[in-house]
This record gives structure tokens, C-alpha cells and sequence, in this order.
């Protein structure tokens, strides 16, 4: 099987994943306007990412850079940037005063546009790195600051943590384990992550 055809079919499984957790969060969700809504949307948004990067890697990719790669590498891209948004919104209902929520929100909100255009205008993934990269480490200082009280989790600590791994091994171009390249092994790694993320956004109000 070609390394392609593998990193597409990781893509799928991951999106699988994230669509059943998005289904579970948001059916159950008490409110739309709370930190367990907003997870589920965030989970939503990144199972239709990596439903995308799928279509890409697997029907896309092997064409070579053509005008539809572009488009669905950009679509990706957008789905991470709402996804971002939405994770930002989620911490900020768990963990911030009711005051800080609209400064927040709009703050949020003028992110996700700069970024919207620069990953159009832009082709370059660091992009898309400098906008959610911030916001997870953010979620991971609040999760660690919160353990005492309750309202940080060892599970999204735990997801986190293994998000970073997976993000450093397919900067680092990880390929040892052909044909499971570098981006084929992030979905892998990612899969184990939605677990602790699944499990941690049950926890959520």
C-alpha cells in the first residue's frame, strides 16, 4: 500500500473518531453557550478538518499541485482555524469570570478572520501552527493551574501532551515506520489524543 493511500486512510479513521465524539458531546450538551457546546463543536470542526486532509492526501495529492489541492488544503486549513476558535471559547466558559466572555469573544472572533486570511492568501502551514499553537497551550497552563479546584482535567493534560508529541514528530519528519509517514503517524498519534479529549469534554458544564 503506498504511504499516500496509509495517510489517507489514517485521515478517515481520526475523522471517524471525531465525528462520533462531536456526536456524543453536542447530543448532550445542556447548552449551546457552555464549555462542554463549545467542545463539542470544536470536535466537530476537527473531524471535518481531517475529513478533508483525507480527500486530499488520498485523491488530491497524487495529482500533484493543482488548483483543487490548493483549495482543499485551504478548506483544511479553515476548519482549523474555526476549531481553534471554538477551543478558545470552550476554556473560556470553564475557566474565566462571566465578565472576561465577550472581550474574549471578539477578540476570538478578530483571531479567526486575521487568520482566515492569511491562510488564503498564504500558502504555508506555519500559519496554521501560529494561530492554534498558542490557544493549546494555553488550555494546557489552565488545565494544569485548575487541577486543585476541579476545574482543570488529567485528561485533556494527558491529550495535550500527546497532541505536542505528535505535532513534533511530523515537524521533525518522523518516517521510520514506512509505509506510515510523518503525517500518517500524527492521525495515529491524534487518535489516542481524541480519547482523553472525549473523555474530558464529559466532564465539561
Amino acid at each position: 500500500m503506498k504511504t499516500l493511500e496509509v495517510t489517507a486512510m489514517t485521515c478517515f479513521l481520526a475523522a471517524g473518531e471525531a465525528f462520533l465524539a462531536a456526536g456524543y458531546l453536542l447530543g448532550r450538551m445542556p447548552l449551546f453557550a457552555s464549555a462542554s457546546g463549545f467542545w463539542g463543536l470544536t470536535m466537530l470542526f476537527l473531524a471535518a478538518g481531517l475529513l478533508i486532509a483525507g480527500l486530499d492526501h488520498g485523491f488530491f495529492e497524487p495529482r500533484g499541485d493543482t488548483r483543487g489541492r490548493m483549495a482543499m488544503q485551504k478548506a483544511t486549513w479553515i476548519c482549523t482555524g474555526i476549531m481553534t476558535f471554538f477551543t478558545l471559547l470552550s476554556a473560556l466558559y470553564q475557566f474565566a469570570p462571566v465578565d472576561w466572555r465577550l472581550p474574549f469573544i471578539i477578540a476570538g472572533l478578530v483571531q479567526l478572520l486575521v487568520f482566515a486570511v492569511f491562510a488564503i492568501r498564504i500558502h504555508n502551514y506555519l500559519v496554521v501552527i501560529i494561530n492554534y499553537a498558542p490557544i493549546l497551550l494555553i488550555l494546557l497552563i489552565l488545565n494544569l493551574f485548575g487541577l486543585p479546584s476541579g476545574s482543570g482535567s488529567c485528561f485533556f493534560i494527558t491529550g495535550i501532551l500527546i497532541s505536542i508529541a505528535a505535532s513534533a514528530c511530523q515537524a521533525l519528519g518522523v518516517d521510520t515506520f514506512s509505509p506510515l509517514d510523518r503525517n500518517g503517524l500524527y492521525h495515529v498519534l491524534l487518535m489516542a489524543a481524541l480519547v482523553f479529549f472525549f473523555v474530558g469534554g464529559l466532564a465539561l458544564k
